[in-house]
């Protein structure tokens, strides 16, 4: 399979995974929204409680790129109230258990297509993205099986980023890359599981510091490769989405 095939494979794989707002095959028992006017820019999204998810300060395209995974690019059609107006929400479900993270996209999907009554598709779109794939010889992350740790941490400073991953999948790390170089980042890796991983770089190869760049750190700390092309990149267009009412 040629890179391309192989990027548009992936795209409609996330698209399925993902689906669209129109299924909703699991929702929150309660829901109560209600604005937020404090005008902070903080936004806490807690799941930490059995059963429930509390948002603070949320805004629509907070909760959209959640529900969704998507980095901001990713996202058109949205209004401009979306990352302007916001909201405190507590949503329930009769669970014993933490929401995991898998359940909680679903559930928001329901929640934003019941309360934000939203609609929407996904498109195709060229782009022009980039490419995980293996440097020569073994990539340097330590397989943790298929047990998933406690996720992605990023520490910034104006001279350096430290990015450790815990045990997470190689999707993971795209998605992080692709925030961080703000751009769709594809896995071609074919590594499957979940690793172990630190990276170290500088943000500016102008600043007075050992550390190498993004690219650089990737091939020597991580055995692996970005590599810059053109290609299909998933969008979520919103076709409608309102304000919900106060509850």
């Amino acid at each position: 399979m040629n890179v391309l095939a192989h990027l548009r494979v992936a795209v409609v794989a996330f698209a399925a995974l993902f689906g669209t707002s129109q299924q909703t095959p699991e929702s929150f028992d309660v829901v109560v929204i209600h604005p937020n006017h404090t005008g902070e820019r903080n936004t806490q999204l807690d799941l930490s409680r059995p059963g429930q998810f509390i948002a603070v300060n949320a805004t629509a395209r907070t909760l959209l790129r959640n529900a969704y995974g998507l980095l901001p690019f990713q996202l058109a059609g949205a209004p401009n109230w979306d990352d302007e107006d916001a909201f405190d929400i507590r949503a329930k479900i009769d669970s014993p258990d933490v929401i995991t993270q898998a359940r909680f996209k679903i559930l928001l999907q329901s929640l934003l297509a019941d309360r934000f009554h939203l609609k929407s598709h996904w498109e195709t779109r060229e782009s022009p993205v980039y490419v995980l794939t293996r440097d020569k010889g073994e990539p340097k992350v330590t397989p943790r099986g298929d047990t998933p740790g406690h996720g992605m941490n990023t520490r910034k400073t104006a001279t350096s980023v430290n990015m450790k991953g815990d045990g997470v999948p190689m999707q993971e790390l795209s998605t992080n890359l692709g925030n961080q170089l703000g751009r769709y980042v594809i896995d071609q890796t074919d590594l499957k599981g979940n690793y172990d991983f630190v990276l170290n770089w500088s943000p500016d190869q102008n600043s007075d510091t050992n550390l190498p760049s993004l690219f650089t750190a990737i091939r020597e700390q991580l055995g692996l490769r970005l590599e810059a092309q053109k290609g299909p990149m998933p969008v979520l267009v919103i076709d409608h989405i309102e304000k919900p009412s106060d509850n």
